[in-house]
């Protein structure tokens, strides 16, 4: 939780081919970067992953920039982040069903949470559990 970018994931494959590193300025953080140049922003991601990840990681094969306010799709936010503690205490409350309206969506995804896998792997168990009632 130091640094402009708080959000920082390896992302990689179970064989790590290829390494894959993410990471997110968020809130404040996203809308005063979103005001200095990509090379800037570059810089501030290549530190943070050489803080958590070694050296190494300043020297990326490739290197993608992208401003989620500028997505048509996304509303600006990827997805909802919840602070520490939340998510183990009330993560299957958000999947329960309420009555006959079952929810979906990558934020009740039990796997791959934020992701879009996480939002079909949520609408598929949404559907098995409507099924069942059918």
């Amino acid at each position: 939780d130091e640094g402009p970018m708080r959000a920082v994931f390896d992302a990689s494959p179970k064989d790590a081919r290829p390494a894959l590193l993410m990471g997110f300025f968020e809130g404040a953080e996203a809308r005063r970067y979103a005001e200095v140049s990509a090379e800037e922003r570059r810089r501030v991601a290549l530190d943070t992953f050489a803080r958590f990840f070694g050296e190494e990681a300043r020297r990326p094969s490739d290197y993608v920039d992208r401003a989620w306010s500028e997505e048509r799709f996304s509303g600006g936010c990827y997805t909802a982040i919840f602070p520490p503690g939340i998510w183990t205490q009330l993560g299957a409350c958000i999947r329960e069903p309420e009555g006959r309206i079952h929810w979906a969506g990558t934020e009740t995804a039990s796997r791959w949470n934020g992701y879009i896998e996480g939002a079909v792997l949520s609408g598929e168990r949404a559907a098995d559990e409507v099924l069942r009632h059918v």
